[in-house]
C-alpha cells in the first residue's frame, strides 16, 4: 500500500457534484483546475511552487449544477468548459471568456448536460460518441435510476435495464473508454457498493460488486493510472467529497490525485516520498511574514468580534417589535439511507460553518446508535406529559465540527415523521 500526503490548494466555497475537473494548460504536459462554485462563480486555478494562483474567476449567479470538458473532434485536447446552471448551458474557454450559451425549453434545473425524459429519477449519466467507446452501436447512454436499474438508452429507445440490489449514485467509464470491450461501466449505489457491469446490445450482466470501506455513498468515480501499474485504478470516494480528478498539477513527473469537498476545500494527495516544499524561503525572512500575518489575523478577529456585539446589540434594541432582524440562511448537505450490514438508518449532517447542535424529534420510538467518530454529546428526553414525542434528543457538538453522523433503528413496518432542528455556531441563534 502506498502512503499519499495531503496538500491544501484553496477553498472555493460549497460546490455540487462532479462540479470539479483537471484541464490541460497552455504549456504541454502541465495541467490546471477548473471548479464551478454552488454561488454560479467559475474558477480556474494554477499550482506552481507551492502556490496557488487564479487563472480566472468569473461573477456570481445560479448555482453551478454541472462541468464538463470538450474540444474539437480532431484533437483528444479537451480545454473547452461547459457548465449547466438552471435551464441554461455555458461554454467557456480556458482564459474565462464566455464563447457559448444556449437556454433550454426545459422547466427542470439541468443537473447534466444531457436530456432524457425517465418516470424515475436519474442520478447520473455517463454516455460516449467523441471517443466512440460504443463501437457500431447507435449514440448510447447509460443512466443511473432511482428506481435500483441502470437503464441503457440506444438512440431515442430504451434497449434494456441492469437491475440492481441498491440505486446507482453515479457512473463512470472502465479504465476511462470502456475497457477492452469498450461496452463497460462502473457504478457506485448509495449504499456504498462499487459494482462493474458489461452492457453489450441486447442485454447486460454484472461483472462483480464489491463493498467499500466506509459503507456510505458513492459519489464520484474515476480510473487513472496512479499506483505506476500497467492499467489504471479506479478511484471512488463518497460522501462530502464532490470531484475527484487526476494529472501532473504541481509536478511534471508524479500524477496528483485532486480532490474537492462540498465546503470547497480543494486539495492533492500525492505520495510521500515527493518533497513537500520546494525553494524553501529564508528563514528570516519566512518568520517575518509569519509574524505579519498572525498580526493581521488578530486584527480581522478583533474587528469581527466588536462588530458581533454591536450586532447583538442593535438586535436587542429591536427586539420590541421597532425593527426586524436579519437570519442567516445557511445550506444543509443531507444524506439518509438504509444500511443492511448495521441493520439501521444512517443520517449525515454537514454545514459548512460549525455546528452548534442538532435537536431530533420523531413520531417513531425509534432508537439512537452510537457512532464513534462523532464529536457531540448526546441528551434523550423521556417521554411524558410536557413531551409527547417518543423521542427527543439533542446533539451538542464540540468545537469546530461541521459534519455529524447519526445512526437510528426503527421496528420493521413502522412509518412516521423525523424532524431535524440544525443549529450552527452564528449570531443570532437561528435554526433550519
Amino acid at each position: 500500500m502506498q502512503n499519499y500526503s495531503r496538500t491544501d490548494f484553496a477553498q472555493v466555497g460549497t460546490t455540487n457534484r462532479g462540479c470539479m475537473k483537471v484541464i490541460p494548460a497552455e504549456k504541454a504536459s502541465e495541467f490546471d483546475i477548473v471548479v464551478g462554485g454552488q454561488n454560479g462563480s467559475l474558477i480556474c486555478l494554477s499550482r506552481k511552487s507551492n502556490d496557488t494562483t487564479i487563472i480566472f474567476k468569473t461573477q456570481p449567479g445560479y448555482p453551478i449544477q454541472s462541468l464538463a470538458l470538450g474540444g474539437p473532434q480532431s484533437s483528444k485536447k479537451k480545454d473547452k468548459i461547459f457548465v449547466a446552471s438552471q435551464n441554461t448551458v455555458r461554454g467557456v474557454n480556458r482564459r474565462g471568456k464566455t464563447f457559448f450559451s444556449m437556454e433550454t425549453n426545459m422547466a427542470e434545473t439541468a443537473n447534466r448536460m444531457f436530456n432524457y425524459l425517465c418516470t424515475e429519477d436519474i442520478h447520473d449519466v455517463v454516455s460516449l460518441v467523441f471517443e466512440e467507446a460504443w463501437g457500431a452501436r447507435e449514440y448510447t447512454s447509460v443512466l443511473a435510476c432511482g428506481n435500483s436499474t441502470l437503464q441503457v438508452i440506444e438512440g431515442n429507445n430504451l434497449a434494456y435495464e441492469v437491475r440492481l440490489d441498491s440505486v446507482p449514485f453515479t457512473v463512470a467509464l472502465f479504465m476511462g473508454d470502456g475497457g477492452h470491450t469498450k461496452m463497460m461501466v462502473l457504478y457506485g449505489t448509495k449504499t456504498g457498493r462499487l459494482g462493474l457491469a458489461s452492457l453489450p446490445q441486447g442485454g447486460g450482466k454484472i461483472q462483480w460488486e464489491i463493498d467499500t470501506t466506509s459503507g456510505a455513498c458513492v459519489t464520484t468515480i474515476v480510473c487513472h493510472a496512479v499506483t505506476g501499474g500497467p492499467f489504471p485504478d479506479i478511484i471512488s470516494c463518497d460522501e462530502s467529497i464532490t470531484g475527484i480528478s487526476c494529472g501532473n498539477v504541481a509536478s511534471k513527473t508524479e500524477i496528483d490525485i485532486i480532490v474537492c469537498t462540498f465546503t470547497g476545500w480543494l486539495f492533492s494527495l500525492a505520495k510521500t516520498s515527493r518533497p513537500m516544499i520546494e525553494n524553501l524561503p529564508v528563514a528570516a525572512n519566512f518568520n517575518v511574514k509569519m509574524q505579519q500575518l498572525r498580526s493581521e489575523v488578530e486584527e480581522l478577529q478583533s474587528k469581527v468580534n466588536e462588530e458581533r456585539l454591536r450586532y447583538e446589540e442593535i438586535t436587542k434594541r429591536q427586539g420590541g417589535g421597532a425593527g426586524s432582524t436579519f437570519f442567516h440562511s445557511f445550506q444543509v448537505h443531507e444524506n439518509f439511507e438504509y444500511s443492511a450490514a448495521l441493520g439501521a438508518y444512517n443520517l449525515t449532517i454537514e454545514l459548512v460553518i460549525p455546528i452548534d447542535f442538532v435537536v431530533v424529534q420523531s413520531q417513531l420510538p425509534i432508537r439512537l446508535m452510537e457512532v464513534e467518530k462523532n464529536a457531540s454529546v448526546v441528551s434523550e428526553v423521556h417521554q411524558d406529559g410536557l413531551n409527547p414525542w417518543p423521542l427527543l434528543a439533542s446533539y451538542r457538538c464540540q468545537a469546530n465540527v461541521c459534519r455529524l453522523e447519526l445512526r437510528v433503528q426503527a421496528s420493521e413496518g413502522d412509518s412516521g415523521v423525523i424532524n431535524l432542528y440544525v443549529c450552527p455556531k452564528i449570531m443570532p441563534k437561528c435554526a433550519q
